[in-house]
């Protein structure tokens, strides 16, 4: 289990300062693999979602062509972009948001609470299903060589 406390802002005040939930839930939204800071969050988000457009758009030979053999696709966030896997013989009718097979979601965290980052974190593995390790794996080694390469 866990327990909610809440801190004093000093001694003999009345007021209590409020706990970070956010900040302090977020690893249990789902594991995060990778995270680099980032200087500017606006523009590490737009990357994100231009890389993902750009490999993961209407063709995704592009996908292909760097090893990732699970069919992915993704939609844009607030900030950043999401992955989910869509193994084969998945029904082509199911939505993305019902799609459960796994995914990662790159997203930048805008540096309220400490300084801007980027990163990744598993999402909509379903219950029971395997994790995708080598399908991540190759999702995010492109990522990271083309992030490195556009930062230099």
């Amino acid at each position: 289990g866990f327990t909610v406390s809440e801190t004093p802002v000093g001694p003999g005040a009345t007021s209590y300062r409020l706990p970070n939930w956010g900040r302090l839930v977020f690893p249990f939204v789902g594991p995060i693999i990778w995270e680099i800071p980032v200087s500017d969050a606006r523009q590490a988000g737009i990357f994100v979602q231009q890389w993902a457009d750009t490999f993961f758009g209407a063709e995704q030979g592009a996908a292909m062509r760097f090893g990732l053999k699970t069919p992915v696709e993704q939609q844009h966030t607030t900030s950043g972009c999401m992955f989910k896997f869509r193994p084969v013989g998945t029904p082509s009718g199911r939505q993305f948001e019902d799609l459960d097979q796994g995914g990662l979601e790159f997203l930048v965290e805008d540096g309220i609470h400490g300084p801007p980052r980027l990163l990744a974190r598993r999402c909509a593995y379903g219950f029971k299903v395997v994790t995708k390790v080598n399908s991540e794996r190759v999702l995010l080694q492109q990522f990271q060589q083309d992030w490195d390469q556009a930062t230099r």
